[in-house]
């Protein structure tokens, strides 16, 4: 009886731990695509293309980023690069819309945009979770722009501390890979 009784925790605890797992690999679990009406960017140097909108309240303090008074969240995308042969972490580029310097556009409407560029590097660890990857892009001289490894497709905006960002009902911290088609103009 006992050992039947530990052959049936074992399995209940096994079943508990596969159903507790944050997402399955299957068949139809497919990137986003989205359309860009710039160059994509391919070859064995992009470690990947993230977007989300994070909420615009802190990040755009920690970026120093102007933003409009009633900014509800940032439109941003991010590009990985890697070394192809080493396959290190190299640069990025990361496209913010909805904050940054006036763009006028063509048609004589404006909007904020702004592009930041540089380099990251992967470190370890962050307070509540020692053994996490951390990406660190190095925004300017001594100031730099955290993000937690979830998975290979999904990224979490962390703050200056290395520590998880809130967002709100409608906006989180959150970036996931996408595919970028491109769009006709």
């Amino acid at each position: 009886m006992k050992n039947t009784l530990i052959i049936v925790a074992i399995a209940l605890t096994c079943m508990l731990a596969d159903a507790l797992k944050a997402q399955t690999a299957a068949a139809d679990n497919r990137l986003s695509q989205t359309v860009t009406f710039r160059a994509i960017p391919t070859g064995p140097a992009v470690l990947g293309v993230f977007e989300g909108r994070p909420p615009c309240d802190g990040i755009a303090r920690q970026l120093n980023l102007s933003i409009p008074v009633d900014c509800p969240k940032l439109k941003w995308r991010l590009v990985l690069y890697r070394d192809p042969v080493t396959f290190q972490p190299a640069t990025y580029t990361l496209l913010l819309s909805g904050g940054g310097d006036v763009v006028k556009q063509p048609d004589g409407s404006t909007h904020q945009q702004k592009i930041l560029e540089g380099t990251w590097t992967t470190v370890k660890g962050m307070r509540s979770v020692p053994d996490a990857v951390v990406y660190k892009l190095t925004v300017e001289a001594n100031a730099y722009l955290y993000l937690l490894r979830g998975d290979e497709n999904v990224l979490f905006v962390l703050d200056e501390n290395k520590e998880f960002r809130v967002g709100n009902e409608s906006f989180s911290y959150t970036l996931n890979r996408v595919e970028l088609v491109s769009g006709n103009k």
